[in-house]
């Protein structure tokens, strides 16, 4: 009889094991990734980097903006009854940027993924400004699947101190090819005038947001959600893996968007699933962040929010304050934006600890200091105006919250849970 129990028992252990093996094999078979490429000309990084981190500082401010106007590569996929995944490679720009190549018609567009906004835009062909000239633009007399909308549209950008610039245009709506899927019916942005000062070296053309519909302008409905009600995917998630420079790997291999699965290929030990607090942006608690094992905590019970569209870590500028002195790191080393740091130093530098759902996140130094040629900058900044940080939008309280930018992205694999609402995070494998 107990010889008979085990035998059940290494029935059911077999049977277990199967199971889990065909459910991955489901998972990897089906999905589609977008890859990306990746730029080494440091002295473009480094100029690159400062242009961001000025743009950066603009984030919440574009995106309260749209929670006020709300109103509340494999295969091809052409039919939308029919379920199928997508793979979108992804271009590294100077590890500052990651974007992909997508349709609008049958025109194309180099798009900058952002998981903090909700709107699909690219320059207009109405547009002949010539920051406008410089970049793809989407003429819609040349598309047989293009529906006029006409509807204003208009994001304000908040830059340093009080200054604002406006970038506006019109909906318009056409088929969205991503991933080798087709998004029938997209209701997108065409622009017509484009803020110099912004988008006049940018490495792409537009910017494709990836957050939920409450956060969109207009109450257009984001391209993720189109792909999940017209069954282009199989599941209502979708992942990111971001490669860095300075890796061995190609030049050309900047990472993958992963459509409607996961692939368990592309990280180490198992996910870590951390429901989000806020709907929106992809927002969740974090228990603690510590600098060094026998550091002071930087936060204790913060928010964050996951943005592959910011370049460094913005922090409350009190635990800015509190890392830059544990870096050794001063006002002297601000450089347009930016702080720089000793090259040297790397080595010695303590990790960065980041425990959410009682897991321990650690990037290490060689992570959050970038090095372009023989220059190196600190992978964290704050979000201030005046020298203050921004209190609260909309009654949100932003005192506290950190935006983890690609600096944290490119160490992890991370998965976005449309359906549950949750973010999973687990070790990358090294690129």
């Amino acid at each position: 009889m107990r010889s008979l129990s085990k035998v059940i028992l290494g029935l059911s252990l077999l049977v277990l094991l199967l199971t889990a093996s065909i459910e991955a094999r489901r998972r990897r078979k089906k999905v589609h990734k977008i890859s990306l490429n990746r730029d080494t000309d440091h002295a473009k990084l480094l100029k690159n980097l400062q242009t961001q981190t000025t743009a950066l500082k603009t984030k919440l401010n574009v995106a309260s903006t749209a929670n006020a106007t709300a109103s509340s590569s494999s295969s091809s996929s052409s039919s939308s009854s029919s379920s199928s995944n997508g793979i979108e490679a992804l271009i590294n720009a100077y590890n500052t940027e990651y974007s992909g190549n997508i349709t609008i018609g049958s025109q194309s567009f180099k798009i900058l993924l952002d998981t903090a906004s909700a709107n699909l835009w690219v320059p207009s062909s109405q547009c002949t400004d010539s920051v406008c000239l410089k970049h793809n633009r989407y003429n819609s007399s040349k598309s047989t699947t293009y529906v006029a909308n006409g509807t204003s549209f208009q994001i304000q950008y908040a830059t340093e101190g009080s200054n604002q610039v406006i970038l506006s245009g019109f909906l318009s709506t056409d088929t969205l090819g991503i991933g080798g899927l087709k998004v029938k019916s997209q209701t997108f942005s065409e622009i017509t005038s484009l803020p110099t000062s912004v988008f006049n070296k940018s490495n792409f053309d537009g910017i494709l947001g990836l957050g939920f519909p409450n956060i969109a302008i207009d109450g257009v409905t984001p391209p993720i959600q189109n792909l999940i009600a017209q069954k282009l995917i199989d599941e209502p998630i979708f992942a990111l893996i971001l490669n860095r420079n300075g890796s061995a790997s190609s030049a050309s291999n900047g990472g993958q968007l992963i459509l409607g699965g996961t692939d368990p290929t592309l990280y180490s030990g198992c996910l870590t699933y951390v429901p989000l607090s806020q709907v929106g942006y992809w927002q969740f608690t974090v228990t603690s962040i510590v600098l060094g094992s026998n550091g002071k905590s930087l936060c204790s019970q913060c928010e964050a929010i996951l943005d592959v569209g910011t370049s460094l870590i913005v922090a409350p500028s009190a635990a800015l304050a509190t890392i830059n002195q544990q870096l050794g790191i001063t006002a002297a080393n601000l450089l347009n934006g930016i702080y720089t740091i000793d090259c040297n130093k790397t080595s010695t530098l303590p990790d960065l600890i980041l425990t959410i759902a009682r897991k321990d996140f650690v990037l290490p130094a060689s992570s959050y200091i970038l090095q372009y040629g023989s220059t190196c900058v600190s992978g964290f900044t704050s979000l201030h105006e005046g020298g203050q940080d921004v209190s609260s939008v909309d009654g949100v309280d932003y005192s506290n919250l950190w935006i983890l930018g690609d600096v944290f992205l490119g160490s992890f694999y991370v998965e976005f849970d449309v359906g549950y609402k949750r973010v999973a995070l687990a070790p990358k494998v090294s690129n």
